[in-house]
């Protein structure tokens, strides 16, 4: 399922400007306020937010100074279909009703020579999935997210850094992908306080986690990104690498688990005493760190990363449920994840 995507069509230079000619002679005569004008933050490109309670955030037209032009769209494909859709995805099924009210806006409306819908390069892409919870739930399953294996990648970039303290969300952003997962109505309450604009209704969104991936600079066509099974995978992939398999249990009811199903004293202790490692670091990222710098950095990384897999066969997640909640089992939303993009 998608939410954004952001459509990029290269031209010639006479394509473009017979493009600027036939969008603004429309635009003035059917829209007041809605001409094409320079954007003040991109100085190569002209953009019009004319259409965009039909689904079109943005077009722009892009003429640069090394000559390169473009045309580009800011497409919210829901719109396209549903005008009541605005918090919504769009299933991959739905894209064919997409296609054709994007290529009748373009090519039927403004009379553009522009390639079919799924013709055009998607930039950006957001592949994504609502997870319906109890609202309590979502600041504690992201708090628990933020406590898994993030790597480096992640960790490098600076808006990593300058959001992970945020309770609304776990955002992740590496070169050419970021993970955002977050408290779909909580966020559009702080995004609507920023505005000083009033949202149309979006209580809908209560309990809604939302899981997406950005996936940026791409090359691809849409027909080619518009896969059930990519945009899983774009999804699941961050997910298992994050959090993995496990459901989320206190100190105590681990313990319970590992002395009923795991014979030997010995590896009953190691795997506690893992638990409790994890825990006192603050997470398995910091854990993996400090055992790794205790001895041989490959034979520990071996041994730490096996000593997850048991615990996690266990169907115990390596992050512990603080003892404070009083709530002593969460779910691992993997299933769910799954099922959504069914």
């Amino acid at each position: 399922m998608v939410d954004m995507m952001y459509l990029v069509y290269a031209m010639t230079r006479r394509e473009h400007d017979k493009a600027f000619t036939l969008m603004q002679t429309y635009l003035k005569k059917y829209f007041n306020t809605g001409q094409l004008r320079k954007d003040k933050y991109d100085k190569n490109a002209r953009i019009t937010n004319a259409f965009s309670e039909f689904g079109f955030q943005e077009i722009r037209l892009r003429a640069a100074s090394w000559g390169h032009y473009s045309i580009e769209v800011r497409l919210r494909p829901k719109l396209t279909i549903d005008k009541d859709g605005y918090y919504c995805v769009t299933k991959v099924s739905e894209f064919e009703g997409v296609r054709n009210v994007f290529n009748y806006v373009l090519q039927d409306i403004l009379s553009l020579k522009v390639p079919d819908f799924f013709d055009w390069t998607a930039k950006r892409i957001e592949a994504a999935v609502d997870i319906k919870l109890p609202e309590q739930l979502i600041p504690k399953y992201l708090s628990l997210f933020k406590k898994g294996f993030i790597p480096d990648y992640f960790w490098n970039n600076h808006k990593t850094k300058a959001y992970f303290s945020s309770i609304t969300n776990c955002y992740l952003m590496s070169e050419n992908k970021t993970v955002n997962w977050y408290n779909r109505y909580e966020t559009l309450l702080i995004k609507e306080k920023e505005s000083s604009k009033k949202f149309r209704d979006f209580t809908m969104t209560k309990g809604i986690l939302r899981f997406e991936t950005q996936v940026r600079d791409g090359k691809e066509t849409v027909k080619e990104l518009l896969s059930q099974e990519r945009l899983k995978n774009e999804v699941i992939k961050f997910y298992k690498l994050i959090v993995g398999k496990g459901d989320y249990h206190t100190l105590k009811r681990a313990e319970q688990i590992i002395n009923q199903r795991v014979s030997n004293f010995q590896k009953r202790r190691t795997l506690i005493s893992l638990l409790k490692f994890i825990e006192h670091c603050g997470g398995i990222t910091k854990a993996k760190e400090a055992y790794n710098n205790a001895g041989n950095a490959k034979k520990s990384a071996d041994k730490f990363g096996k000593l997850l897999k048991k615990l996690r066969d266990l169907n115990i997640n390596p992050v512990l449920i603080p003892e404070d909640w009083e709530i002593n089992f969460i779910e691992n939303l993997y299933a769910k994840i799954e099922e959504g993009f069914e």
